[in-house]
């Protein structure tokens, strides 16, 4: 069995010192902090990290509830959440719900059996009975939401500000000229939905554009929703000649329907998406896309969520992650005929 003493003897410290890395305690540079943390990693030593477990009454696992794994939104997320989580020494319990509230609910029970030291919800609903239940049955569970708002519950929100996202974007393609703008959003019942079609109007109405209701579509943040949707607007006699994506993934879908219809993008159509997730890069022409900081957004939610483990504390912090506009290829001004 691996000791102690053999992972002070692999990173070259002392006994005294690797026991302040995985207790947290007292002072240690980050240079040192890593390779006692590659020693234990190397060893695969867990001995302090289950005594500590047992002592404080904790698994050492945390719940991360997602609406769609298929979406890559989701996978970069969920890679960037387990990989902090595993850094303090916590494995992650996934669950996917595909967007299914008794889903959510069966896993919720499943993760409380589980013993959980915490959980995380990514993008719930607006109105999700399932979180109120839970916070109200186990007050003392810290929970962390991530992509949504509870003004009521005292828990931890991470969340990022949908609304301007949409207005940059909306303003880029404004500014090309576009007055023509289409909006293909996910579920009406998501926050990002809701506050991405609210930055969309506000641009329309500060430049004076009227807002063409058969413009505005919600279904799901699906590769297909962009196809499917997509595929119906460019059919349209007065077809728009911009689409603001309310997810890359949903861009996806519109640079499919449009390759069929043979509409050349951004020649004859601008497309912006929101995420900068990695299908943005990969797409012909490169995708312009809002970037939301997932990979920092997904840390937050654990050094917050392990926070509260530590110091058994439950209290309310909101924290606002800004997004940025990320120009590439698929925008373009628009002829004047």
């Amino acid at each position: 069995m691996v000791t102690i003493k053999d992972v002070a003897k692999e990173a070259r410290v002392s006994i005294s010192t690797v026991s302040r890395v995985l207790n947290k305690s007292g002072y240690t540079s980050e240079k040192t902090r890593e390779k006692v943390l590659n020693a234990v990693k190397k060893l695969n030593y867990q001995g302090s990290l289950v005594a500590a477990a047992m002592i404080k009454k904790q698994t050492l696992t945390l719940g991360l509830i997602i609406p769609d794994i298929k979406n890559i939104f989701y996978s970069d997320l969920t890679r960037a959440i387990e990989d902090r989580a595993n850094s303090h020494g916590f494995n992650i319990f996934l669950c996917n719900t595909d967007n299914n509230l008794q889903k959510e609910a069966e896993y919720i029970h499943l993760l409380i059996a589980k013993g959980v030291d915490g959980i995380i919800f990514s993008s719930p609903e607006v109105d999700d009975e399932n979180i109120k239940e839970l916070k109200q049955r186990y007050p003392e569970l810290p929970i962390v939401i991530l992509g949504g708002k509870f003004p009521n519950l005292i828990l931890n929100e991470i969340v990022v500000d949908n609304v301007d996202g949409a207005l940059k974007a909306m303003r880029h393609l404004l500014e090309l000229g576009h007055k023509d703008i289409a909006f293909i959003g996910g579920d009406f019942e998501s926050y990002a939905s809701i506050e991405r079609h609210q930055g969309y109007k506000l641009a329309l109405n500060e430049s004076g554009v009227p807002i063409n209701d058969e413009f505005v579509i919600f279904d799901k943040f699906y590769i297909e929703s962009g196809y499917n949707n997509a595929l119906k607007l460019l059919q349209k006699n007065n077809r728009p000649t911009a689409i603001f994506a309310g997810s890359d993934s949903i861009a996806v879908g519109i640079y499919k329907a449009a390759r069929k219809l043979n509409i050349n993008i951004p020649e004859q159509l601008s497309v912006v998406g929101f995420d900068d997730s990695q299908y943005a890069e990969i797409l012909s022409p490169m995708l312009t896309t809002i970037r939301t900081p997932i990979r920092e957004m997904g840390q937050r939610a654990i050094e917050i969520i392990v926070k509260t483990i530590k110091e058994k504390q439950i209290n309310k912090e909101t924290i606002l992650f800004y997004p940025t506009l990320i120009v590439r290829e698929s925008t373009t001004k628009i002829e004047v005929k």
